[in-house]
């Protein structure tokens, strides 16, 4: 995070970079509206060591990016598809 010019991520892939940049901008609204209702309760490292290795297994090691992108330019697409020229 750039202290006063957002957000910035990179990724092997442009999925993945996508993705992280995502996942990244979402958890940063939840934080902050969990913040606006008091003080925040930490979550057991544990909890998300399980969470981590959930992960994993729901995408079988190739990462997120790999799964949502198809589905990310087959939405695009529909939407217009004269970005491929």
């Amino acid at each position: 995070m750039l202290r006063n010019h957002g957000l910035l991520t990179v990724g092997p892939t442009i999925a993945e970079a996508f993705v992280a940049m995502y996942t990244f901008e979402a958890t940063c609204m939840i934080q902050i509206r969990a913040q606006a209702g008091g003080e925040l309760v930490r979550v057991d490292p544990r909890i998300i060591e399980g969470a981590m290795a959930a992960r994993g297994m729901v995408t079988q090691g190739v990462g997120p990016g790999a799964l949502a992108w198809p589905g990310l330019v087959r939405k695009l697409d529909r939407i217009d598809p004269s970005f491929r020229s």
